[in-house]
């Protein structure tokens, strides 16, 4: 048995350098030394060794949004669960950064998002239209989860390439978070009359 964090370290580390559509799953059991049948017992498609191992974030963001200080404005709140989800990531820096870097540089990866990112947005939807009051299908939960997966997603695009190494990406998703907070409160005077 082969240790899957380490078959996903190297076959990303195998996508990253030759390019995720020119890599097909045989050339990276090869190149791991394992069988095209042992690399699929471990990823049932090559999408999978990108996006795999997020499972356990989506249990982390349920905990936190059920621990999330009611006292706090809905932002602030699941901005502080969402970065406490980052906080405890396990992914290692690295494989983390490459991970990002081919996502956010491959088209054919963002088409092929697992549910679990489909599930994360609607723990934040639930979120919001708990806090608010409002029906889950209403727009505004609908569009303050939207946003915020999109600003978590550029942030993390934006982190993978960046080559500081002091950089993690629970920073830069504050960092982002932050901002698009900032965005939002300011106001232009004209557009109010």
């Amino acid at each position: 048995m082969a240790d899957e964090d380490d078959l996903r370290t190297r076959a990303i580390e195998v996508l990253r350098r030759d390019g995720y559509g020119a890599v097909t799953m045989k050339r990276i059991a090869d190149e791991l030394g394992i069988s095209v049948r042992t690399l699929h017992r471990y990823f049932p498609a090559k999408a999978d060794i990108v996006w795999g191992g997020i499972e356990g974030a989506l249990d982390a963001l349920r905990r936190a949004l059920s621990e999330a200080d009611d006292a706090l404005p809905p932002w602030e709140a699941i901005s502080a669960a969402i970065l406490s989800v980052f906080a405890q990531d396990a992914d290692a820096f690295a494989v983390g950064r490459a991970r990002m870097r081919l996502i956010a540089t491959e088209p054919e990866l963002e088409s092929t998002r697992p549910e679990t990112y489909r599930q994360w947005r609607d723990e934040t939807i639930g979120f919001f239209s708990r806090r608010l009051g409002l029906p889950a299908d209403d727009v505004v939960p609908q569009a303050a989860a939207a946003a915020l997966q999109s600003t978590i997603m550029a942030a993390l695009a934006w982190w993978a390439v960046q080559d500081d190494e002091t950089l993690t990406p629970a920073d830069t998703v504050a960092r982002a978070l932050d901002g698009l907070a900032s965005v939002a409160r300011a106001e232009d005077p004209e557009r109010r009359s």
